[in-house]
């Protein structure tokens, strides 16, 4: 009896070693009646490494306009020369996207010329080439050349958009090789992306252990017929007459649903009725933009899963999307695997759908893919070292381990430069509790070598550019970051993290509220991922401003998570000036205080620094700062900024001190900041 009960619930654990992020996975499965890539026995489940028992893998046209090929497990459909996934057959459906909707699985670029209007490109091809055809293996491209004739009409770049189908592997692998030669247009390009529009049987979406839950759908939506009212963007809608009656007074907006690029590995949907999985799967961030806590989409009502490799989203244009005329570019997106599986259960399917993620992180770099553009793990280089930290007004002059610091190579460019890069590669890990780093499977190339650890302000670049070759190992030994510092605390406010999570998040209005997790469990970690935080300050600061007295507050309850205008009513707002009160037992009058002001995000703010006289001249002013619109979109961060700002010792006074803090701009609700931390340092002579 106990051999069948073993039998029946069969327990896999893998544990692997994700080398690009520096931490151990453990996952433990049971996993019965999975079907799915590595299935190859009664029960659905197999070593790694096994595929799934299948038919012949066949290529073939269809007519004058369609390619399919069918490896026995998935059959895949594309309109030729376009390139345009039009039918994905699995299991009980005919086709997992949606026959409705005409452009259901493609690629997009968003494009203008300077002075232009804003354009779509579908990437579509006009030549379909076999790159490689064996009883394994097949990879297919559907490719374009640019010309100038094409001026204004297409994104001017070379086009080589790739699909893999491989014998026995539930799943599509896809990638695209997009160049611009010297001398084309000066172009921008804000956003590109992967779009698959499902079939609308799919209904519960899975972006995390935690985040996952039933979803309403397209036709809840619709403002037109009453089922939804707008909120204060097109993204955002309040269900009062939706289909499934669970949502109603709910609140939907797809940003709800963003995540970091260093978590987003795998999400999907699931068919409750056929419980089939369809997953976006995305095993390397290299092709990747803007660093490992860039926030990104990822699903959301339609239903839809999208693959997001640039966009300005948690950013702005404070990221460089312009292509010059004379920059001649070229990158690989992806691949990234999209993974079809069945199972009887959610749990199962989610379950599945993380093993198969950990598993092709395992196998990255791929050595399948038949592209010159793409370097396989013998063309890769490595990188390592070991990462300290010293504050001597912390560690006394000693060394300390930089725990947990994020390290990565990217394009060279000042410190900090990374969070706004998008046009190269970057490679990011996490050091362990010693600050050892690896960073392997490094695209050939120069580089700089960045790095960042919580707990302490500002960015690290290493001194030296890094030229990565085939095969080298780099060894930079230990390298030291000594963060900004002038003098001792006088006092601080939040953590240098980077987010401004550890301040007070409100609850959200009750009628704007919206359930996130499957069986409504309570997540605190995301408690601002909630419509309409913003105005919750007006509502908590109907007259007066925020008063800080430091000593005396607990910035858990008493900072508000982001500095923003008050809603004055009629569609106006109101300048904030929110007060830091101090007190200082002595002062040297001719010494220099330093205040630190990190920022965690900004939105079109204008932020002023006020010492003891709230009518004074400023001290600081930043000026007009912010385009992540990370308030509105509910992330806790956007871009980082830090600020080192000189207070004169005459300004100061023994006994209670004031710094105002002023956000004049007055355009909007989610015009303001989010603070990461502040501190005020004494002159470097106490």
């Amino acid at each position: 009896m106990a051999k069948k009960l073993i039998a029946l619930a069969f327990t896999l654990i893998i544990l692997f070693a994700i080398h690009n992020n520096s931490r151990f996975f453990v996952l433990i499965f049971l996993l019965p009646g999975v079907h799915s890539r590595t299935s190859r026995n009664k029960l659905g489940i197999a070593k790694p490494e096994q595929k799934l028992a299948s038919g012949r893998l066949t290529l073939k046209k269809v007519g004058p306009n369609q390619v399919v090929v069918d490896n026995g497990i998935i059959q895949v459909t594309f309109s030729s020369p376009q390139g345009l996934i039009t039918g994905i057959k699995y299991k009980g459906f005919d086709n997992v996207l949606n026959n409705k909707i005409k452009n259901r699985g493609y690629w997009d670029v968003m494009w203008y010329e300077p002075g232009q209007e804003q354009l779509i490109d579908l990437l579509e091809g006009v030549k379909f080439n076999v790159i490689n055809q064996t009883s394994e293996h097949v990879e297919i491209s559907f490719s374009r050349a640019w010309k100038i004739s094409q001026r204004g009409s297409l994104v001017p770049l070379n086009v080589d958009k790739r699909y893999i189908i491989r014998r026995g592997v539930s799943g599509i692998y896809m990638y695209a090789v997009l160049e611009k030669l010297k001398g084309w247009p000066t172009v921008d390009m804000d956003q590109t992306r992967i779009v698959f529009k499902l079939n609308t049987k799919f209904d519960f979406m899975a972006i995390s252990d935690q985040r996952q839950k039933i979803m309403p759908s397209e036709i809840d939506r619709d403002i037109t017929n009453k089922r939804a009212n707008p909120l204060a963007y097109k993204e955002a809608v309040r269900f009062v007459n939706p289909q499934n009656r669970i949502f109603k007074g709910q609140v939907d907006d797809k940003y709800m649903y963003s995540m970091e690029n260093k978590d987003n590995k795998v999400h999907g949907w699931i068919s409750s009725d056929q419980r089939v999985g369809f997953w976006m799967i995305t095993p390397s961030d290299e092709f990747r933009v803007c660093g490992p806590l860039k926030q990104e989409l990822t699903s959301h009502v339609g239903p839809t899963t999208l693959s997001m490799f640039t966009s300005l989203h948690y950013a702005g244009k404070d990221m460089n999307t312009t292509y010059t005329s004379m920059e001649p570019w070229k990158k690989v997106y992806g691949p990234v695997f999209v993974y079809l599986n069945s199972a009887s259960s959610t749990n199962l399917l989610w379950t599945d759908a993380k093993r198969q993620m950990v598993e092709e992180v395992h196998s990255w770099p791929y050595d399948f893919v038949k592209s010159v553009d793409y370097p396989l793990h013998q063309q890769r280089g490595t990188v390592k070292g070991q990462f300290f930290v010293m504050d001597r007004y912390i560690s006394n002059k000693s060394k300390l381990f930089g725990k947990f610091a994020f390290v990565g190579l990217a394009v060279p460019g000042e410190a900090g430069s990374w969070q706004t890069e998008n046009k190269g590669y970057q490679f990011w890990t996490t050091a362990d509790r010693m600050g050892i780093f690896t960073i392997t499977n490094v695209r050939p190339g120069s580089y700089n070598l960045y790095a960042w650890v919580s707990g302490h302000i500002g960015d690290y670049k290493y001194e030296r550019d890094i030229t990565i070759t085939p095969g080298r190992e780099i060894d930079v030994g230990a390298i030291l970051y000594e963060p900004p510092r002038i003098g001792a605390t006088l006092w601080e406010i939040g953590k240098p993290d980077r987010t401004a999570a550890e301040f007070y998040i409100p609850d959200p209005d009750p009628i704007l509220s919206t359930k996130l997790y499957l069986n409504n469990s309570y997540q605190p970690q995301d408690r601002f991922r909630q419509y309409g935080l913003w105005d919750r300050y007006t509502a908590l600061y109907p007259r007066n401003d925020l008063v800080y007295i430091v000593g005396v507050s607990d910035y858990k309850k008493d900072w508000f998570y982001a500095h923003v205008t008050r809603n004055a009513g009629n569609g106006t707002y109101q300048a904030t000036t929110w007060q830091i009160v101090f007190s200082l037992k002595a002062v040297i009058k001719t010494g220099n205080y330093t205040f630190r002001m990190a920022l965690a995000a900004a939105t079109t703010a204008n932020l002023s620094v006020r010492i003891n006289e709230p009518k004074s001249k400023p001290i600081f002013l930043i000026g007009l700062i912010g385009q992540d619109n990370a308030i509105a979109r509910h992330g806790i961060h956007g871009l980082y900024n830090l600020y080192d700002i000189n207070v004169g010792g005459n300004l100061l006074r023994v006994g209670n001190n004031t710094i105002f803090l002023t956000q004049d701009r007055r355009w909007g609700s989610f015009t303001g900041v989010m603070y990461d931390y502040l501190r005020l340092e004494s002159p470097p002579e106490v």
